[in-house]
């Protein structure tokens, strides 16, 4: 007995965690609604229950109609019960046309808002962390999934068909009602097998939009990489150039076969239990309506409720399968879930706004920088790239960071800038930590090789710097000119909204000089709004020798009196800093410190790098178009 009551026990709490795990999953979808459009969502509800009953309405208003015309041809007498029930029926069938246009006018604003706040969401979760290890992780992975998904046309159709699903069932629930003055037992039974069969199919699309929408695994990847790279601009030179496109067509579908062949065998292993809730639909169903017309054959209903309870019959349908609106469901709510885990995996509420966190306070110390026995690693790596450096910034001071490719000078900006969280030691900034004291992360601005061309206005792209005076036309353009942009600005006839990409009507493109200038432009921006640490990580490095010399010197002058860190692999191009340090890859720290004349005359790896680029400089001829110094 004892044994009896464990197992039933078991059961309950597996049946009770079933149904809490249901209720939480439309739960999450239902809140989202309200917070996102309140009175559009109770619009759209009162829209869905009119529907609802208006649909049911019009089931039993055709069946006595459809009794009351045969009243008046076979007996002459009903006259005034047909106009009735045609008046029923006309005024039900207006309802559901007035219903659906309203829900019309309401639908694409619940959807804009809800995909407003599915992105909020999404990037709340990705900027939380103020270093880039998270982004770098599985949970980065994650992240862009959740946010490709929510941007897929199901989860769309999915959302602006929560209404229309709802109201299908709510049809059917009514027409459950019409039936049990027939045979109580009937609607139930049909209700039960539709619903089982929804139920298998709901967790088989479930299994595989979880799977093909999920986090893809290393072959899907590689299938979605090629997929990718036949369409996107800047691939479509090369593939052209090198007659490839046949074959990544053909590489691309052999990935994609061997990926997805063991997902589709083990799916389809899972079909079984829904196609025995389909043959159970099928003969519940078939069942019920040969018991209707044995009881009509014998007179136990009548010609009017046959036809009504066979529009019922077939309604119940409602509880079954429903195709793409079902499946939209599920794709909405298996994103909230997946949102809400990963937001819940970094401390962040699972579907609501974490509070504001603080802002950047003015630093009252002066701006300079002190790495102190720095040890870095990066996560996908078993060595370190920084260790034990050590290195000193005064405030004001303009210095230059070289070494050889790969010795890790990306990585000392990117740790200044706070992007990544260190292994030991510390970094600070005024006298207060980079990792510990946001306040300090608005002080630094930096302009990477790789800096983002933003698909914006001109005026966008420069006053990001500066949010706040993005609205200052002078100073824009005063740092454009200061970034040796003028001719960006000729070029655009001055028009600060011009779009910088030829994506869009009235749009644009710059060649790399003129972004360079305006990603320069961006970072003086940047001092003019606060900051006083500039950093440019080698942004400079498409122009030729001379170009990026000149706008070097410039840039030392119009920044004079800032902290300035200059990264490049072009020696005779910071030359003119106040300070140069050498960074070793093989040691990971500091080697070589002092001026450019000092770390000549000390002849160690400083002096043989310039030396070697000023031997390359002077064959390339007077233009120096070959010299990069990349082979450093």
């Amino acid at each position: 007995m004892v044994m009896k009551l464990d197992e039933n026990g078991r059961v309950g709490i597996l049946l009770a965690e079933k149904v809490t795990e249901f209720g939480s999953r439309y739960n999450n979808h239902a809140r989202m609604l309200w917070r996102v459009a309140p009175i559009q969502s109770m619009v759209s509800l009162l829209c869905t229950l009119i529907g609802a009953a208006s649909t049911v309405v019009s089931m039993i208003a055709t069946g006595r109609l459809i009794g009351a015309l045969y009243d008046v041809v076979a007996h002459h007498s009903g006259t005034s019960s047909m106009w009735m029930w045609f008046a029923v029926f006309a005024a039900a069938t207006l309802a559901g046309q007035l219903q659906q246009a309203a829900a019309a006018l309401t639908n694409p604003r619940i959807w804009a808002a809800y995909r407003v706040r599915i992105q909020d969401l999404i990037a709340e979760a990705g900027l939380h962390s103020p270093s880039l290890a998270p982004l770098d992780s599985e949970f980065g992975s994650d992240l862009k999934t959740v946010s490709d998904g929510s941007r897929h046309w199901l989860f769309r159709f999915g959302l602006t068909g929560t209404w229309s699903l709802l109201q299908t069932r709510l049809v059917a629930l009514g027409s459950v009602i019409v039936l049990l003055p027939w045979r109580w037992w009937a609607p139930l039974v049909v209700a039960a097998a539709f619903a089982l069969a929804s139920r298998s199919m709901a967790g088989w699309i479930d299994n595989i939009l979880d799977t093909l929408w999920g986090a893809p695994p290393l072959g899907r990847k590689r299938a979605d990489y090629v997929a990718r790279i036949m369409v996107e601009p800047g691939s479509a030179k090369e593939i052209r150039l090198f007659g490839v496109v046949s074959w990544l067509a053909e590489r691309y579908a052999d990935l994609w076969d061997t990926a997805t062949k063991p997902f589709w065998r083990a799916a389809n292993r899972r079909l079984r239990p829904f196609f025995i809730a389909m043959m159970l639909m099928i003969a519940a169903i078939g069942g019920s309506l040969a018991l209707l017309a044995y009881d009509a054959y014998h007179g136990r209903v009548s010609g009017a409720s046959v036809t009504t309870y066979v529009l019922a019959l077939l309604a119940l349908e409602a509880f079954g399968p429903q195709g793409d609106s079902q499946s939209g469901l599920v794709r909405v709510t298996g994103l909230l879930r997946r949102l809400a885990a990963l937001r819940e995996s970094i401390g962040l509420p699972a579907l609501s706004s974490a509070p504001g966190g603080p802002g950047y306070d003015a630093i009252d110390a002066a701006a300079n920088v002190h790495f102190d026995n720095v040890v870095f690693t990066y996560p996908t790596r078993s060595e370190p790239t920084l260790r034990n450096l050590t290195l000193h910034i005064p405030a004001g001071q303009s210095i230059a960071i070289v070494g050889v490719n790969g010795a890790g000078k990306s990585t000392l900006i990117k740790l200044l800038a706070g992007l990544y969280e260190i292994d030991s030691g510390s970094i600070q900034i005024g006298g207060r930590d980079v990792f510990n004291d946001p306040a300090v992360r608005g002080k630094v601005a930096v302009i990477f090789q790789d800096f983002v061309h933003y698909p914006l206005s001109l005026r966008d792209n420069v006053g990001f710097g500066a949010l706040d005076h993005r609205g200052d036309t002078a100073l824009l353009e005063r740092a454009m000119v200061d970034a040796a942009g003028a001719d960006v600005l000729d070029r655009l006839e001055h028009d600060w909204d011009t779009t910088l990409s030829p994506e869009f009507t009235g749009g644009t493109d710059l060649s790399g000089g003129q972004w360079q200038r305006v990603a320069l432009a961006r970072a003086l921006m940047a001092v003019r709004g606060g900051a006083d640490i500039l950093v440019l990580d080698e942004p400079t490095a498409a122009l030729d020798v001379r170009a990026e010399a000149a706008l070097f010197d410039r840039f030392l002058d119009v920044t004079h009196g800032i902290t300035t860190v200059l990264v490049s692999h072009r020696l005779s191009t910071v030359r003119r800093a106040e300070r140069i340090v050498v960074l070793d890859g093989a040691t990971g720290h500091i080697t070589e410190d002092g001026s450019h004349e000092q770390l000549l005359a000390l002849g160690g790896e400083y002096a043989s790098m310039f030396n070697l680029q000023a031997r390359r400089f002077a064959s390339a001829g007077p233009d120096g178009d070959d010299l990069d110094g990349n082979d450093l």
